[in-house]
């Protein structure tokens, strides 16, 4: 049965694996230690029968908003509505402690993703020139909760 729950330092190597395959940037192993300090409820994992399929992660910016610093599915595991289920808990969990917005970048390239996160309310605000360590521009999108 699929369970979402928080992120433990036991799934550090499972979560890392699909951070390295499904997402275009490398991300250092303790930047994901230093993301569950930061805000442990905001760290979740989807998984299924003891397996890690997908995650998402955060930070809060301030007291009414907070950043999806990534989400992420394992390419095998994808258009299941993971995603969707990761993002609705997100959602779910910033909505209980007062959060008004959340924010996120993406990769202009990504027309997958900001179609995505349109389905679920996110509106593009601005273009940001370089975003990325390989200069590709990225878009911030904003859902207003």
């Amino acid at each position: 049965m699929p369970l979402i729950r928080r992120f433990k330092k036991e799934d550090l190597e499972k979560v890392r694996n699909i951070a390295d395959i499904s997402l275009k940037e490398e991300y250092n192993t303790e930047l994901f230690l230093t993301i569950k300090e930061m805000w442990n409820d905001g760290f979740q994992v989807y998984e299924i029968s003891g397996e890690i399929r997908g995650f998402i992660c955060g930070m809060i910016i301030d007291p009414e908003t907070v950043r999806v610093l990534m989400l992420a599915v394992h390419p095998l595991f994808r258009n299941r509505g993971i995603g969707s289920r990761l993002l609705q808990r997100f959602v779910e969990i910033s909505s209980s402690i007062g959060i008004k917005k959340i924010v996120l970048e993406v990769r202009v390239s990504s027309k997958r993703a900001i179609s995505f996160y349109r389905n679920r309310g996110f509106q593009i605000t601005d273009r940001l020139k370089d975003f990325y360590t390989n200069g590709e521009d990225g878009y911030k999108m904003v859902r207003f909760l």
